[in-house]
């Protein structure tokens, strides 16, 4: 009886061994993940954007003003520029917001800025960057079909003036400067 019970108390074992063997040589080991390239945008050339501006430009006979203000976001990947302009004519009752995120991409070689603001409106520029002074955007897309560019001028690290022209899509050419100080 002894060597029943040893017998089968072996057994036993054999099968849990055989059992726990089998479970191992099913398991699957984790595999690691993949690590995703992350391409920091070199924005040496916009930091004089960063802080808080003041800018001015007439607009159907009146002075617009606003204040914009521009940080880092998503890591490191954009610069956004938080801009509200108070209401300044009969057409608005409420501020004027618009957020926009600018950052370089390596493979176009142009500077991308996407925006939107509380009007419902939105808008994709481009542009290569500066040559000299002066930095030429392009408006690729806008919500109301409009087209155009403006011209940025730097007068120097606090002050701007930026002259733009766009034509609607009803053809109507507008063209506005605006005037900007940079507070802190």
């Amino acid at each position: 009886m002894k060597a029943r019970v040893l017998f089968a108390f072996g057994m036993i074992t054999l099968a849990l061994s055989v059992l726990a063997g089998t479970v191992k040589t099913n398991a699957v080991a984790a595999a690691a993940p993949t690590p995703v390239p992350r391409t920091m945008p070199n924005f040496a050339p916009m930091k004089m954007f960063m802080g808080t501006w003041h800018c001015t430009q007439q607009l159907r006979g009146k002075v617009r003003t606003d204040t914009s203000t521009t940080t880092m976001a998503l890591d490191g990947q954009y610069m956004m520029t938080h801009d509200v302009s108070p209401p300044f004519d009969k057409y608005r009752s409420v501020n004027d917001v618009i957020d926009s995120y600018v950052t370089y991409n390596p493979v176009t070689k142009l500077w991308t800025t996407i925006g939107v603001d509380n009007y419902g409106g939105y808008f994709v520029n481009t542009s290569p960057g500066w040559s000299g002074n002066t930095m030429r955007t392009t408006i690729k897309m806008s919500n109301d079909g409009s087209s155009g560019y403006d011209v940025l001028t730097k007068l120097s690290d606090t002050s701007t003036t930026d002259h733009s022209v766009t034509k609607g899509p009803n053809g109507k050419v507008t063209t506005a400067t605006i005037n900007c100080r940079k507070t802190a």
